[in-house]
């Protein structure tokens, strides 16, 4: 219960204690952040139009976008790319927002890994990305993994899938 001495207000401890624990909620809940959804920069956003839209346009979103979704996995927004996949009953963790070497993306597209290789070899065709691309995608993680604010489209035709 508050009461008044010589004009000041004093409240009671069990008002004050509230008031101190909403405090540490409010700021508490607006520190704690991840890479993930932390606000992009400026430079991740312009790599991601100039060079990430189109490598995920051309050989990603086709099998990892709205129509499909292998293995679970959607690379056509930055929640399905924060999301991951699945295998069997597993979630598999595609990007670690800032960490290349913990981003399995990145040794997708290195072809380091036999069983984990993206884009797909197919029919003896070799698929893989140009140095130029997997250095463009590792730099975009290592930024965040920033996205545009609209999705990626495939640029393949439906047949071509």
């Amino acid at each position: 219960m508050a009461r008044m001495t010589k004009g000041t207000k004093v409240l009671s401890a069990t008002t004050v204690a509230a008031m101190l624990t909403i405090a540490v909620c409010w700021l508490g809940a607006t520190a704690v952040t991840t890479a993930a959804d932390a606000p992009a920069n400026p430079e991740g956003l312009k790599l991601f139009e100039a060079k990430i839209r189109p490598i995920l346009a051309d050989n990603c979103v086709g099998c990892h976008g709205p129509d499909k979704q292998k293995g679970k996995l959607r690379l056509d927004t930055r929640e399905g790319l924060i999301k991951g996949g699945m295998d069997e009953d597993k979630v598999v963790k595609v990007i670690e927002p800032g960490d290349p070497d913990k981003s399995m993306i990145i040794e997708a597209v290195n072809y380091k890994n036999e069983d984990i290789q993206m884009p797909p070899p197919k029919k003896k065709e070799n698929r893989k990305l140009s140095d130029e691309q997997i250095k463009d995608l590792t730099e975009w993680v290592k930024l965040g993994a920033p996205y545009g604010e609209k999705p990626v489209e495939s640029t393949k035709k439906p047949d071509e899938k």
